[in-house]
């Protein structure tokens, strides 16, 4: 909130601060991205100590989960994550038995990824404690809220794609 600037104010100006902020407090993406980082400490500390994982590990394996026999570069781009992290964090979930490596038979050079029992448990555990602080997070919410705010984040993926498509499309012509 800006200096000098009380609660009443603020939410009587919001559209003004969402839509024309004028320091990095009022910035829309500046405020989503104090909310996630936030919320996903709560939520990483929670999972450390419920589930014995971190959320990086817990987000590979639940797509490991989704896709069993997906392979390290499929995953990679699945989770969105960077293919040598990616590499990294499986190499871990290997050596502390919660992820499979197999090569296919029909093509031995590829190697497939497959959760183990201890792996599918630790998931599930981890599934539980994230669902269960989903809730929690998102009780705060009247179910009119909920679906508001769900209607508003498609909204503004839409427009975030956009955006970055187009500044994708200048940066290009820029560099020709």
């Amino acid at each position: 909130m800006p200096h000098g600037q009380n609660l009443s104010s603020r939410t009587t100006d919001a559209a003004a601060f969402l839509k024309y902020p004028q320091n990095i407090d009022d910035f829309l993406l500046f405020r989503l991205f104090k909310l996630s980082r936030l919320a996903l400490h709560g939520v990483g500390l929670l999972l450390r100590r419920e589930a014995a994982i971190s959320r990086r590990d817990s987000r590979i394996l639940a797509y490991v989960s989704k896709r069993p026999g997906v392979s390290l570069t499929q995953l990679a781009q699945i989770a969105e994550l960077d293919p040598v992290v990616t590499s990294r964090c499986v190499a871990s979930l290997v050596a502390r038995g919660l992820i499979a490596k197999t090569r296919l038979r029909s093509n031995k050079r590829i190697v497939v990824l497959t959760l183990t029992n201890i792996g599918r448990a630790t998931y599930e555990r981890a599934r539980s404690v994230g669902q269960k602080y989903n809730i929690d997070f998102a009780a705060c919410l009247s179910d009119e809220e909920a679906t508001q705010l769900d209607g508003l984040l498609t909204k503004l993926e839409g427009r975030a794609k956009e955006l970055t498509e187009r500044e994708i499309s200048k940066t290009r012509s820029a560099e020709h």
